[in-house]
């Protein structure tokens, strides 16, 4: 076996046959070709028209936008030059109309909303909330992080094809490794997977694969890949088979 270069990690051994002989057989459900909803992990899961709609002006004083403000004012004192025993330097004011140039709403509701500028794959978000007293304050940012499909509040996870098994454009059977894209503290994945979303036209199959996430507090733990059987309503024939869980502009 050729050395793995120092850095890079191996890739995960493919299960045996007694791992996919007790592997989950999931039904399909139709999908949309592209996702109703998508999130970046950092709040409100939004619709991925709102990104290209026309987007009404901030208003400074509402108090969702206002803990928005505050958040612009600590990324600008941090983008700030070092400087050595010293504090870094107040960024030049900027009148409030102006540090809300580019931002827009993607999504709110009575405790939380979502804000965003700029257009994937450099999206930068600011999620807010409404904490005690009706008070609302920045839960954090988050830059150019992978837009993924949301289903009933999950966020799609990760899949690949079993490379030791051939696809038989005969079968109606899909065998896939997933990948849990949230913290599970190593909690085995079969019990919670949701059924998955098929698109499915002449060309392509586009599969979405979704993991319920546990409740509470979640310690960190490597991610493992859990053997999938995924029963088609229909035979691939001469279709390319697609993970739909990133969402792309302009992709199918």
């Amino acid at each position: 076996m050729p050395a793995v270069p120092e850095g890079e990690r191996s890739p995960p051994k493919p299960p045996g046959a007694p791992a996919w002989a007790s592997a989950p057989l999931l039904e399909t459900v139709p999908g949309p070709a592209q996702p109703q909803l998508i999130s970046d992990g950092g709040g409100l899961p939004f619709d991925p028209a709102t990104l290209t709609r026309a987007a009404a002006a901030l208003d400074p004083q509402d108090p969702a936008v206002a803990a928005l403000l505050v958040q612009i004012d600590r990324g600008r004192q941090q983008a700030q030059p070092a400087r050595l025993l010293r504090p870094r330097a107040k960024p030049a004011p900027l009148a409030p109309e102006a540090k809300l140039e580019g931002w827009r709403a993607l999504a709110r509701d009575g405790e939380q909303a979502l804000f965003g500028r700029g257009a994937p794959p450099r999206l930068l978000t600011v999620a807010v909330r409404c904490g005690r007293g009706g008070r609302w304050e920045p839960l954090g940012a988050s830059n150019s992080r992978p837009l993924r499909a949301v289903r009933d509040g999950v966020r799609a996870s990760s899949w690949r094809l079993d490379p030791t098994i051939r696809l038989d454009p005969d079968s109606p059977v899909l065998h896939i490794l997933v990948t849990e894209r949230t913290m599970a503290s190593g909690t085995p994945v079969a019990e919670r997977l949701l059924a998955p979303e098929l698109y499915i036209d002449s060309e392509a199959a586009l599969l979405r694969v979704y993991v319920r996430p546990l409740a509470g507090y979640v310690g960190r733990a490597g991610r493992h890949e859990t053997p999938v059987r995924v029963a088609l309503p229909e035979p691939l024939g001469g279709r390319a088979v697609l993970d739909g869980a990133l969402f792309e502009p302009g992709s199918r």
